[in-house]
C-alpha cells in the first residue's frame, strides 16, 4: 500500500478519472504531495488517443519555489519538445516560441515587444475598453443567459479579432470557435470530431491557415493593428518571417483567448461566492481591483501546469530528474502552497499584489507570459462594465471542462435586471 493510498488521498495524476473529479479532490492531491512528495514520479497520461507517444513517465512539481527554480533553468529544462504532459508530436509548432528555446526564443519575443510602442499599447487598451462596452451594450438589456458565451468568450474573441484586423462577424465567430476547441481536447462534448489528437491537429490546422493567410496580407499591405505591427518589427537586424507571424497569431488567438475567457468566468463565479469582497472592491476600484485580480487569478489559474523536458540530469527536492525525463509544473499548486501564501486556501482580495508572487503566467524566466499585462487590462475592464452596468447579477454554477491543462469553464448561467436601452 503507498503513502497516498494509507492517507486516503487520490494522487494519480495520469488519470482522466482523477480529473473528471471535483476539483476540491485536485487539491488535495496536491496539498499532500507538497507536504510529502513535493517532486514525485507518475506513470505515463491514460491512453487519450492511440496516436499519442505517452509511454514515458513524468516527474510532478507542485512547490512554488521548485516551480521558480525550474522556470528559470532553460538551459536545462526545455520546451522544445512540447509544453503538455500529453504529447502532441509536431503539432505544437503551431505553438510559436512557447515551445522554442534559447537563444532563437529570446530573439523572436523581442521582435516581438518591439511592436509594443506606448501609441500601440495605447491603442490596444483603448480598443479593449471599447470592444467591452459594445458586448456590454448588447448584453446588459436581456437579463438572463450563458455569460460564457454571452461576455467571458465574447469579449477575447473580438479584442482579439481586433489585432488581426478582422471585422467580419462570421470570420470572428470562426476563430472564436477554433480558439475555443484547441484547448478542449479531451473534453467528451468535442468527441464527435474524433480523437482527442485529431480535436487539437483540425482547430491548430485551421487556425494556422487563417493566422498564414492574414500575415502575408499584412506584410503586403500593413494597416493599423497589431499583427502589421509585429509584421513590420525589427531587432537588431531581425525581423520575424511571414510563417512566423502566422504562428504567433494563431497561439494569440488560440492561447491567448482561451486563457482570458476562462479566467473571467471564475471572476465572477469567485464574487457570487463573495459578495462582500466585491463590494470592498467597488469602493475604491482604481486602487484595489489589481490586488483583487491578481488574488482571483492566484485562487483560479486559466493553466494548471506547462511541462518541460531536462535537457541533463538536475538535482531538485531530493530527486534525480534525468536527461529526456518530462517534468510537469503544476501552478493550479504552486498558487496553492502555504509557505508563499498564509491561508492560501482563502480567497482573499486584500492581499496585495507585492505578496501575491502567484503563477498564473508561469514561474518566471524566459518564458513569462508575454500577455500577462493585456490579458489583467482585459479583466479590470469587463470586470468595470459587468458589476456596474449589470445590476442584481446572479452567478449560477460553473460547468468546468473536463481537462488536465485547461481550468477551463464551459458554461455559467446568471440573471440580472434588465439594463434598460437609451
Amino acid at each position: 500500500m503507498t503513502a497516498e493510498m494509507a492517507a486516503g488521498v487520490d494522487t494519480n495524476l495520469s488519470s482522466l478519472e482523477f480529473w473528471a473529479r471535483p476539483r476540491s479532490v485536485h487539491h488535495e492531491a496536491f496539498r499532500w504531495l507538497r507536504e510529502n512528495r513535493p517532486v514525485s514520479w507518475h506513470g505515463p497520461p491514460e491512453a487519450l488517443d492511440p496516436n499519442l507517444d505517452n509511454a514515458r513517465g513524468f516527474w510532478s512539481v507542485v512547490k512554488h519555489a521548485h516551480i521558480r527554480e525550474i522556470s528559470r533553468r532553460a538551459d536545462v529544462f526545455s520546451s522544445a519538445d512540447g509544453v503538455f504532459v500529453d504529447d502532441f508530436p509536431q503539432l505544437e509548432t503551431m505553438l510559436s516560441f512557447i515551445v522554442t528555446d534559447p537563444p532563437r526564443h529570446t530573439e523572436m519575443r523581442n521582435i516581438v515587444s518591439v511592436a509594443f510602442t506606448p501609441k500601440h499599447t495605447r491603442k490596444v487598451e483603448e480598443d479593449t475598453r471599447r470592444t467591452v462596452r459594445e458586448i456590454l451594450d448588447e448584453v446588459a438589456p436581456r437579463g438572463e443567459g450563458d455569460l460564457c458565451e454571452l461576455i467571458t468568450k465574447e469579449v477575447p474573441g473580438r479584442v482579439f479579432a481586433t489585432f488581426f484586423g478582422i471585422i467580419d462577424r462570421e470570420r470572428i465567430q470562426y476563430v472564436m470557435d477554433l480558439a475555443e476547441q484547441l484547448g478542449s481536447w479531451s473534453d467528451p462534448e468535442y468527441s464527435h470530431i474524433g480523437s482527442p489528437l485529431a480535436v487539437f491537429a483540425d482547430a491548430s490546422a485551421r487556425l494556422g491557415a487563417l493566422a498564414l493567410e492574414m500575415a502575408k496580407e499584412r506584410k503586403a499591405r500593413p494597416t493599423d493593428d497589431l499583427m502589421s505591427w509585429v509584421a513590420a518589427a525589427e531587432y537588431e537586424g531581425q525581423k520575424l518571417s511571414v510563417e512566423e507571424v502566422g504562428v504567433f497569431f494563431a497561439l494569440l488567438a488560440g492561447a491567448a483567448n482561451d486563457t482570458t475567457r476562462h479566467s473571467m468566468a471564475h471572476v465572477l463565479a469567485l464574487f457570487a461566492q463573495h459578495p462582500d469582497q466585491l463590494a470592498y472592491v467597488f469602493e475604491d476600484f482604481e486602487n484595489r481591483s489589481e490586488d483583487a485580480i491578481n488574488e482571483c487569478l492566484r485562487f483560479e489559474p486559466p493553466l494548471m501546469h506547462f511541462r518541460r523536458t531536462a535537457l541533463s540530469d538536475y538535482e531538485i527536492g531530493g530527486e534525480t530528474i534525468k536527461e529526456g525525463d518530462k517534468v510537469v509544473l503544476w501552478y493550479m499548486s504552486g498558487n496553492r502552497d502555504g509557505e508563499v501564501f498564509p491561508e492560501p486556501d482563502r480567497f482573499d482580495v486584500t492581499r496585495p499584489t507585492k505578496y501575491n508572487p502567484h503563477q498564473a503566467f508561469g514561474g518566471g524566466g524566459p518564458h513569462y507570459c508575454l500577455g500577462s499585462h493585456l490579458g489583467k487590462q482585459m479583466l479590470r475592464a469587463e470586470m468595470w462594465e459587468i458589476y456596474t452596468r449589470m445590476k442584481d447579477l446572479k452567478v449560477g454554477e460553473r460547468d468546468i471542462m473536463l481537462s488536465n491543462f485547461m481550468n477551463g469553464v464551459k458554461r455559467l448561467p446568471a440573471t440580472w435586471t434588465p439594463e434598460r436601452r437609451a
